[in-house]
C-alpha cells in the first residue's frame, strides 16, 4: 500500500469515529444530565515505504474519549420528585449489581413507596438503604443538604458522593456510572435543587459544526485518495504498453 494511502485511510478512520462520537452526543442532546464526550486524537509517526528509508510518514489514531464533566444548565419542572445537583457529585442507587451512581434526578415512586430512578432503581441513603415515602404522605420536600420530608417529617437523607478522577467512571448506558475500585467520598460544595434537572451539557451548535466538518474533511480525504487511485491506474496501463 502506498504512503498515501495509509495516511488517508488512518484519517478517514479517526474522522469516522469523530463521527460516532459526535452522532451520540447529539442523540442525548435533550437527555437529563449526560455528558458530552470529546475524542482524544494522537500522532503516529512511521517510516515511510520505499524510497528514503530516513523518511517518515505522520498518521493519526484515534487514543480514547473522555467527558466533559462541567455541569448542564438547570431546567425547573415544578415535580417535587425531580432533583438536581448544584455542583459536583452524584446520586447513589441500588442495581442488581451493586451501587451505581448518576447525575439524572428525574425519580418517581415505585409500588411500594420508594423513590427510583427511571429504570427503577432505587435511591439510597448512606447506608445503602433505599428512601421510602410512607403510605399517604404526599407533602414532599428536599432540602439543599439532601434531606427529604413530607408533612409528617424527616424521611431519609440522599447519599451525594463524588469521587478523585471522574474520568475513571465507567458509563454504563442509562445515565448510569460504575466506579470500579474507587473510593466515593462524600460530596462537597453540593447543593440539592428540588424541582429542577440538570440538563445536558452537550451545545448543539458545536457538535452539528464538528459534524459537518468532519464530513467535509472525510469527503476530501476520499477525493485525494481516489485521485492517487486513478494515478496508479494510468501509471500501470502506460507500463503495460510498454
Amino acid at each position: 500500500m502506498e504512503n498515501i494511502s495509509y495516511v488517508g485511510l488512518s484519517h478517514q478512520t479517526a474522522i469516522k469515529k469523530q463521527l460516532t462520537v459526535t452522532a451520540n452526543n447529539i442523540a442525548n442532546m435533550t437527555t437529563t444530565g449526560y455528558k458530552a464526550q470529546e475524542l482524544i486524537f494522537l500522532e503516529h509517526v512511521m517510516a515511510a515505504r520505499g524510497g528514503d528509508k530516513n523518511e517518515e510518514i505522520s498518521m493519526v489514531i484515534d487514543n480514547s474519549t473522555y467527558r466533559r464533566v462541567e455541569q448542564g444548565a438547570l431546567s425547573q419542572t415544578h415535580n417535587p420528585l425531580d432533583m438536581a445537583i448544584n455542583g459536583s457529585g452524584y446520586f447513589v442507587v441500588n442495581t442488581d449489581e451493586g451501587a451505581r451512581y448518576t447525575r439524572a434526578g428525574d425519580f418517581s415512586l415505585n409500588e411500594i413507596g420508594e423513590i427510583v430512578t427511571k429504570e427503577g432503581y432505587p435511591v439510597v441513603n448512606a447506608a445503602g438503604t433505599p428512601i421510602v415515602v410512607p403510605p399517604g404522605e404526599s407533602q414532599i420536600t428536599v432540602s439543599g443538604s439532601g434531606t427529604i420530608s413530607t408533612e409528617n417529617g424527616e424521611i431519609g437523607q440522599l447519599n451525594l458522593v463524588e469521587f478523585d478522577n471522574e474520568q475513571d467512571l465507567i458509563e454504563l448506558g442509562g445515565n448510569l456510572y460504575n466506579a470500579l475500585d474507587q473510593q466515593a467520598l462524600p460530596a462537597k460544595n453540593t447543593k440539592v435543587v428540588q424541582g429542577m434537572l440538570e440538563t445536558s451539557n452537550v451545545q448543539p451548535i458545536i457538535e452539528m459544526n464538528k459534524m459537518i466538518e468532519a464530513l467535509r474533511s472525510y469527503q476530501s480525504i476520499q477525493k485525494i485518495l481516489q485521485t492517487d487511485h486513478e494515478r496508479q491506474r494510468g501509471m500501470i496501463a502506460k507500463l503495460s504498453k510498454v
